[in-house]
């Protein structure tokens, strides 16, 4: 099979952007007796959030996608491609993406969608421009991929029948960062917080808990702006307890999670984290939210625990949660030991890979 790939990689930092590059590394070393796979990178320049206006996004759209769309228009050219599978955030990036499919099936391609995001049942219920978008997105495509089991259900129950459920899988690079690490020690009452430093990841509701607690050192381990820096400076500059250690190598991220007490993501939306993944990786406790395939990662399964949950938004109950993990040992030990089994049965990237080409097989 010739799949061509389209999705983010290289730019700006990014969750999907990560899954491209372990899914290239898997190929390169394991997959090319599966298909011959090439790659479109679509990775942004210009960083672009929930909070980022229409016209904002609309421009950094037009400076970043010209080039790319060029670029994989010659690919298209290049050769005769099987499969088109492209990666998707959704919001005004359906327009794009519509225009890439078509481009696909005029050239005889068959065609799939990842939904990367985990607000599909939001935008179900909400029926705005967003989700009508989306469901020409996925009337169009031969397949639609989505990452966590909300979604798959509530696209069902939409009545489409081209649906397909796919984890993300944990990078290989961090099994062997952490078995070359495995005698750091973890910092007593450390508490971690690693990704785009942004308040719909639960930011400021973090701050307010750790405000409220004694003796613990939060560290927040990436990309942070200016003006988020200034705003968490204006409330928390030099308080002992916090560090901004800004972005950091990947091999120093993971050996930030081996040393941490207790893993923090107390994010308002998610696809499939791959943090969550990789502090699974690294045996962390976790305390996070309860949104996109996160229950599906930390669910209890016969009385065995993984971590603790709150309502997004909430710092009282975050501070809660944080406390209990911090203070109750038998827990804490339990809920390590447990993520990092549950990881490497569920969520290894042979399995996954083999999940993909299947799909692609299937189309």
């Amino acid at each position: 099979m010739n799949i061509l790939l389209v999705a983010p990689y290289g730019g700006v930092p990014g969750g999907i952007s990560r899954w491209t590059g372990h899914v290239i590394e898997y190929y390169k070393e394991h997959g090319r007796q599966d298909c011959e796979l090439d790659l479109v990178p679509m990775g942004r320049t210009m960083f672009v959030n929930a909070g980022s206006s229409i016209a904002y996004r609309l421009w950094t759209a037009f400076k970043d996608y010209r080039a790319i769309l060029q670029d994989y228009r010659t690919k298209l050219r290049s050769k005769p491609y099987d499969v088109m599978h492209l990666t998707s955030s959704a919001s005004l990036s359906l327009i794009k993406d519509l225009y890439i499919i078509h481009k696909a099936k005029r050239r005889g391609a068959k065609t799939i969608v990842h939904f990367r995001f985990g607000r599909i049942p939001e935008l179900a219920q909400q029926r705005n421009w967003e989700w009508q978008l989306l469901v020409k997105v996925v009337k169009a495509v031969d397949k639609a991929i989505v990452i966590d089991k909300k979604s798959y259900d509530t696209l069902l129950a939409q009545g489409f029948t081209n649906i397909e459920l796919l984890p993300n899988p944990v990078a290989p690079a961090v099994t062997d960062i952490v078995t070359a690490n495995a005698t750091v020690p973890r910092q007593p009452r450390t508490l971690l917080f690693a990704g785009h430093v942004v308040k719909s990841k639960g930011v400021f509701e973090l701050l307010e808990a750790c405000s409220a607690l004694s003796d613990i050192h939060l560290r927040l381990v990436g990309y942070i702006t200016p003006d988020m820096r200034e705003q968490i400076d204006a409330i928390y500059k030099g308080v002992a307890w916090l560090t901004l250690c800004g972005e950091r190598p990947y091999e120093e991220v993971i050996r930030e999670m081996l040393a941490c007490d207790v893993f923090i993501l107390p994010t308002y939306t998610e696809g499939f984290p791959n943090v969550i993944l990789e502090s699974m990786a690294c045996g962390c406790a976790i305390v996070t939210t309860p949104v996109g395939a996160i229950p599906e990662m930390l669910e209890e399964t016969d009385g065995r625990r993984y971590g603790l949950m709150v309502e997004p938004q909430n710092a009282e109950l975050l501070k809660e949660a944080i406390e209990k993990m911090l203070s109750d040992e038998a827990l804490k030990a339990e809920c390590r030991a447990n993520v990092q089994q549950r990881v490497n049965e569920r969520y290894n990237i042979g399995s996954v890979w083999q999940q993909m080409v299947d799909i692609w097989g299937k189309c």
